[in-house]
């Protein structure tokens, strides 16, 4: 684990929409890269755990596991901001680009 490489976020309102954990976990993820190359996702996945419904206020935490020169590696969570529970994980693997 890389120290430095830790983001979490402010509480934000779950959206009733499809993949609205996903798109949480993949911003999560992305906003733990401090590179200035862009990142193309090559795998992201997750784990569902206890029902989250539209509306709670949630936040996320990323971690950046590993780096090679050109794949990162990335966990993250979404969190319900009352209690802390976890409502999901997600693992994503992304390539990063160079120019």
């Amino acid at each position: 684990m890389i120290d430095d490489a830790k983001t979490a976020s402010e509480p934000v309102r779950l959206t009733d929409t499809p993949g609205a954990l996903a798109g949480l976990l993949e911003t999560a993820q992305r906003a733990a890269f401090s590179g200035a190359q862009k990142l193309n996702c090559v795998s992201l996945a997750l784990d569902v755990g206890p029902l989250a419904r539209p509306g709670e206020a949630v936040f996320t935490d990323a971690v950046i596991d590993r780096t090679t020169r050109s794949l990162l590696f990335v966990q993250s969570r979404v969190l319900r901001h009352s209690d802390g529970v976890v409502l999901a994980t997600g693992s994503g693997i992304y390539q990063i680009l160079t120019p």
